[in-house]
């Protein structure tokens, strides 16, 4: 427990559904059998690549906006600030520790840390301007990277920290722009009611209208820029996944408020899905690469029932994950520190 005189919000069960959902669809990606292995499979599974991932990223950035809405404290942009700060820099050096255990995951840590520190200066827009400037970066931010990427020097390319910006997998000059539209929508849903039934319409549609005309383009160029393919960053893959994302959040909410009991189980997942997804990256480093290099669904099952069992007994017998009480306690010490050292100097005066 954290001594902070500001007190945490109530969390919003369907967003710990949709966290939950993020979180087993990366699963699925790394040790799931989605039938490209050579080998019969749940070909379905196709819809976790690029997409869950996406989902974590722009639950990443409603979490932000939820910080900053919801704090009470005097200056609630420098509290918030300062706290999304730290935990950038903790993401930021966890990626690299689970970087060390040398799994064939690619770890989406270090680069959402680099994210947490560029949205910092985007705390007062307003939510449409960081809709418009998230959607930017996911239409743009490909046409940025590949050119930086095959003519930086190499000294520059391979510097730490900076380095996830144009990195191969989840560039932040990219990536960046899920955080900033989740902040939006941070800052402008209420997920309830009609806000729920115009985000998932709204998804719906944006999915549709992006990766049915990358894919009608598709057929027609065969050109990089049309494809839909995960992680290829085009702007109808980045922004299908938007919509998909949009879809999943909304539908989540909807199921908790109605079925509470019964998504019970998901939400404490989705609570604390930093340490199930650090703990999913330490059990592959035990188990060995074969879990990866051939993945059947059954442990993908396992795994998700473990992580399950696992978050319902800690949320009801100890409350917030580990590592997400570590992150909260360290974030939220730093910030209020700082607001105490403000209003003494503030009281000499």
């Amino acid at each position: 427990m954290t001594d902070s005189p500001f007190a945490r919000p109530a969390r919003v069960t369907g967003l710990d559904v949709a966290r939950a959902l993020a979180l087993f669809g990366m699963f699925a990606a790394h040790v799931a059998n989605d039938g490209t292995h050579g080998y019969a499979g749940w070909e379905w599974l196709f819809v976790t690549h690029g997409r869950s991932a996406a989902l974590f990223a722009l639950l990443a950035g409603v979490s932000i906006a939820l910080m900053l809405t919801r704090s009470p404290a005097d200056d609630p942009v420098r509290h918030t600030r300062i706290r999304v700060a730290v935990r950038g820099g903790m993401l930021i050096v966890l990626g690299w520790i689970l970087s060390i255990l040398a799994t064939p995951v690619d770890i989406i840590l270090d680069n959402l840390g680099v994210m947490f520190l560029m949205v910092l200066v985007a705390f007062r827009w307003r939510p449409w301007a960081l809709i418009a400037a998230g959607a930017a970066f996911l239409m743009l931010g490909r046409e940025v990277v590949v050119p930086l990427a095959e003519h930086l020097p190499r000294w520059l390319y391979e510097l730490p920290v900076v380095h996830e910006l144009w990195s191969f997998h989840y560039p932040a000059l990219v990536w960046v722009g899920y955080v900033l539209i989740g902040m939006g929508l941070g800052k402008l849903a209420q997920w309830r009611g009609r806000a729920l039934a115009w985000l998932t319409a709204s998804g719906l549609l944006l999915a549709v209208i992006a990766y049915g005309t990358g894919t009608a383009l598709w057929g027609a160029r065969h050109a990089d820029w049309t494809s839909v393919e995960s992680h290829s960053y085009t702007a109808f893959e980045t922004l299908g996944n938007v919509g998909v994302a949009c879809v999943v959040i909304g539908v989540s909410c909807w199921l908790a408020g109605l079925l509470p009991r019964v998504t019970w189980p998901l939400a404490a997942a989705g609570s604390m899905t930093l340490t199930l997804y650090s703990a999913q990256i330490v059990m592959i480093a035990i188990v060995g690469q074969s879990i990866v290099y051939q993945p059947t669904n059954a442990a993908w099952i396992a795994l998700c029932l473990v992580s399950v069992a696992f978050a319902c007994v800690w949320r009801w017998r100890v409350g917030q994950g580990p590592l997400e009480n570590v992150f909260t306690v360290a974030s939220t010490a730093v910030a209020d520190s700082d607001a105490r050292r403000r209003a003494r100097v503030g009281g000499s005066v």
